[in-house]
């Protein structure tokens, strides 16, 4: 769709829309046509080309944004239990960690957890240790993904950007 730009009032006509204007003591309502548009004093817009240095930065916005799909995929969020795949979220790791900690301050020695409808109960210990463990993978996790980050935006062409591999390095999943 073309779009058009008067210098002169700074006015904006994308192509196919309805105008209304007052020309030489008469009302013009309706789509002009182009030689209308340029009796107006209205050019055709052309987009400039973008620069080396913004093709980079968007070849760089792209992978970035590859990376952080990756990075909030099952190839890096998560672990098993009994091999079954599962992962806990920051929060659901935190509001465990409550739940566990109030089950022991009570005197309880294990605790049930619910995953996608099954039920599994552990030590709190074990909970614990299971949940440090997730903890200590996710910032590991998380450190690669800023590492790769950093990586991508320290790159110098175009070329780089694409062939950068942004799956390397990360932990191997945990298995309970």
């Amino acid at each position: 769709m073309k779009k058009y730009q008067n210098q002169t009032t700074g006015e904006w006509y994308t192509e196919g829309q309805s105008m209304t204007r007052v020309v030489g003591g008469s009302l013009f309502s309706g789509v002009p046509s182009e030689e209308q548009l340029s009796a107006w004093g209205f050019e055709e817009w052309h987009e400039p080309e973008p620069t080396q240095e913004e093709l980079l930065e968007r070849a760089k916005a792209a992978k970035i944004a590859e990376l952080e799909a990756y990075d909030a995929s099952e190839a890096v969020n998560g672990f098993t239990i009994g091999g079954v795949s599962m992962w806990l979220d920051a929060p659901t790791r935190q509001q465990l960690r409550i739940s566990l900690d109030a089950c022991y301050t009570m005197g309880r020695e294990s605790a049930s957890k619910w995953f996608n409808g099954v039920q599994y109960t552990f030590p709190i210990n074990a909970w614990y240790q299971m949940l440090t463990a997730l903890e200590v993978y996710a910032a590991d996790a998380l450190n690669v993904t800023e590492s790769h980050r950093a990586a991508i935006n320290g790159l110098d062409s175009i070329e780089a950007v694409e062939g950068y591999d942004y799956t390397t390095d990360y932990p191997s999943k945990l298995s309970f």
